[in-house]
């Protein structure tokens, strides 16, 4: 409704313009003249009160000088078409020169601000003081010199070109003022600009003795229909005040007008000299003085400005310096910043001949806290971690944070390699106390990888991997322990890299193959499909098994790469027996679910080798789906493509049975060590596992079936699959077919 109703004010204002230029001179038109203003104000009026703006009265005061335009417009009419006579000064002229003291009050109000905005107020004076001059010597100063007017007539006339100077001064300070431009400003502006466009042109047709004929009216009126419309815009309730929230930059309009003020003077002065008119040398020199004032001002509050803005420049970079150097959670330094401090502290060894030490922090059971207590709770800890190592090292130690749940501590200069290991062993025992969050206190701990330095003749990443290896080495070993990089732990990673590159090379050779196992339906007595299991015929080495080369692959890249030859080689080899119902298992590494390449890895497979979506099923440990928190949005993704996802190895890791209705997974397979159990409550605890995952409706295999009581058990209980050494061995993909056929129930 706001929004129809300025516009058809606008519209019907138009509308009774053109009725108005039609009218023939004389009452009919001045009255519709009159009209035409009349609403201005009112509707001014109107929208103090329906859209209650932020400056009422400045809104109130604008009509006011509306009306008394109008009420001076009737007495002038009056004169005219009733008296048909007009004196020299006139009740009308009180009016018109009474409306503008009124209507930049209603503008001083409006724009008017607790605090200063200097810069603003000098341009504004700065355009004001050109443009006076200017009016002086065009307007006024002519009318005053003029003797063929009494004093007092002359006094009045010029005192309509002050007017409009002060409206000029007010227009000037609202278009310079820093914020958005929304349409009621707009609108205003315009109303502004075309009442002083109008007097202007009043005072030179009238000093020129020009006929103006109704081009001018069309001006006044327009004035009126957008001092209206700007207070019937909706936008009208919030157009009150200076935005100061950003300093107003010098752009190109700005400097062109003030240079263009600024040269004023001296124009006049030159256009007087070149046309031999009298010169008025007072309004030039006081206007030069003036204008040289307030560009001097204007030029220190520049000046100001830009150091201000330098200072805040500089202060900025400063803050975005330690923000690239720090961890925005614990504020230590970050893993860019810690290497860097490792560098330099190695480059003083060096020189020094002096020896530093490194620790490399991983936490235990911190994964946990996230997921029981959410993430909040987790920073909560993270914090609080860092408190409690800052504490316990020295004044120029350094303590970062690499990322996650990883910390390092730096200590230059050290005496011992023993001295390291206390520093380790009191971090554990610190992180180890219980830490409040939430109301609640959580336990974590710590493990603690040492690396020492003896004359800073490495470089950071090295050293940050030989400690990270030792932190690995801990976890490995239990957990809440300090272990040292030493020799023994140096052949290890030099046999882990010549493994590497090895079965890079592997992988490149073509040397890898793979092996499948049958997995049969316990119901129907025969073969579903096979697990494909990788086998590497390692030169000199002959059959590799998985067990001796897929833990080194997991430190890498490399393990994706041997998924994704898996899933090639599984589903091509597949796609060519005979048997279209088959299915093939592919192990997936959490590496590998993790990331952003496994969709297009398995859409890939499946588009070269055709085979049916279907038909393949992708089997991961239980762990690695509850601790990669985008494992689930990455199986539910693969599921869309048609695949069957299986938890393997279940029952060894900590998904608790109520989990199995919330996970993508279609069935399960149960880890061969609970069939070899020889506990007397094994037996109760598969069928326990049995019943939960029928609950859920998955589908359940027993995995390491070596002996035909284990299978009879299964039977009894109502597993739906089994796959072990009784039930078929595995064997290259050659073999496929006969597997198919003569894998049997024992």
């Amino acid at each position: 409704m706001d929004r129809r109703l300025w516009r058809a004010y606008l519209a019907i204002g138009a509308v009774a313009v053109g009725g108005y230029l039609l009218l023939p001179t004389g009452l009919p038109s001045d009255l519709g003249y009159l009209a035409i203003g009349a609403s201005s104000g009112l509707a001014i009026l109107f929208s103090v009160r329906a859209h209650r703006p932020a400056r009422a009265r400045a809104w109130q005061l604008m009509a006011g000088g509306e009306l008394l335009w109008v009420l001076g417009d009737a007495v002038d009419t009056w004169y005219d078409d009733v008296q048909h006579s007009y004196p020299a000064v006139s009740a009308a002229d009180v009016l018109y020169l009474a409306a503008y003291p009124v209507l930049a009050a209603g503008l001083i109000l409006l724009i008017r601000n607790g605090r200063r905005d200097w810069p603003g107020l000098l341009d504004s004076a700065i355009v004001t003081a050109g443009l006076g001059l200017l009016s002086w010597v065009l307007v006024a100063r002519p009318t005053l010199l003029d003797s063929t007017e009494a004093v007092g007539i002359r006094l009045v006339e010029v005192a309509y070109p002050a007017g409009d100077i002060l409206l000029l001064a007010l227009l000037i300070r609202l278009v310079s003022m820093p914020g958005a431009r929304s349409a009621a400003f707009r609108l205003l502006a315009a109303a502004l600009a075309l009442v002083i466009l109008a007097d202007t042109g009043y005072a030179y047709a009238t000093l020129h003795a020009v006929d103006p004929h109704r081009l001018l009216d069309v001006l006044w009126l327009a004035s009126y229909l957008a001092w209206g419309a700007a207070a019937l815009h909706p936008s009208s309730r919030s157009l009150a005040g200076v935005n100061l929230s950003g300093a107003r930059a010098f752009g190109t309009l700005r400097l062109i007008a003030l240079t263009s003020a600024t040269l004023i003077a001296p124009g006049t002065l030159g256009v007087e000299l070149a046309r031999g008119t009298r010169l008025d040398g007072w309004a030039i020199v006081g206007s030069s003085i003036a204008l040289f004032g307030l560009v001097v001002a204007r030029m220190r509050l520049a000046l100001a400005e830009i150091a201000k803005a330098n200072q805040q420049k500089d202060t900025l970079q400063d803050e975005l310096a330690y923000e690239a150097a720090h961890d925005y959670l614990t504020r230590l330094p970050n893993r860019s910043q810690a290497v860097r401090q490792i560098e330099a502290a190695l480059f003083r060894a060096q020189r020094a001949g002096s020896m530093i030490g490194l620790l490399f922090i991983d936490l235990d059971h911190f994964k946990i806290v996230n997921d029981t207590f959410g993430h909040r709770a987790g920073d909560e800890v993270l914090r609080e971690v860092a408190t409690r190592m800052a504490a316990q090292v020295r004044g120029g130690d350094m303590v970062a944070r690499l990322g996650g749940d990883e910390f390092v501590v730096l200590l230059e200069p050290i005496d011992a390699e023993s001295s390291v290991v206390e520093l380790g062993e009191r971090i554990i025992r610190a992180v180890s106390a219980p830490i409040a969050t939430g109301g609640r206190h959580v336990l974590i701990g710590a493990s603690v990888g040492v690396a020492v330095s003896l004359d800073g003749g490495t470089n950071a990443d090295h050293l940050l991997g030989e400690a990270d290896a030792a932190a690995y080495r801990a976890k490995s070993n239990g957990r809440g322990r300090v272990e040292v990089f030493d020799g023994a732990l140096r052949r290890e990673l030099s046999d882990r890299a010549v493994l590497e590159t090895a079965i890079l090379t592997g992988l490149r050779e073509d040397e890898f193959e793979l092996h499948y196992q049958p997995v049969v339906d316990l119901e129907r007595e025969q073969v579903l499909g096979f697990e494909a299991l990788i086998r590497w015929n390692r030169p000199g080495f002959g059959l590799v098994y998985p067990d001796e080369f897929i833990p080194t692959a997991e430190h890498s890249q490399l393990i994706c790469d041997l998924g994704r030859w898996v899933l090639a080689q599984a589903t091509r080899q597949l796609s060519q027996a005979e048997n279209r119902s088959l299915t093939v298992a592919v192990n997936i590494s959490g590496r590998h679910l993790a990331s952003a390449h496994v969709l297009d890895d398995v859409r890939a497979a499946l588009t070269h080798s055709g085979l049916d979506p279907r038909r393949l099923t992708l089997e991961l440990t239980e762990t690695m789906i509850i601790d990669d928190p985008t494992a689930t949005d990455h199986l539910r993704a693969l599921r869309d493509l048609g695949v069957s996802i299986s938890i393997d190895d279940f029952g060894t890791g900590y998904t608790s049975i109520s989990q199995l209705r919330h996970l993508p997974v279609d069935s399960v397979k149960i880890d061969r060590s609970f069939m070899a159990a020889g506990a007397p409550n094994a037996g109760e605890l598969v069928s326990l596992m049995v019943n939960a995952a029928h609950a859920f409706g998955l589908f359940v295999i027993a995995e390491g079936v070596e002996q035909p009581a284990q299978l009879t058990r299964l039977r009894e209980i109502g597993c739906d699959g089994a796959q072990g050494y009784l039930l078929g061995r595995p064997l290259p993909a050659q073999a496929i077919p006969a597997l198919a056929e003569t894998a049997a129930l024992r």
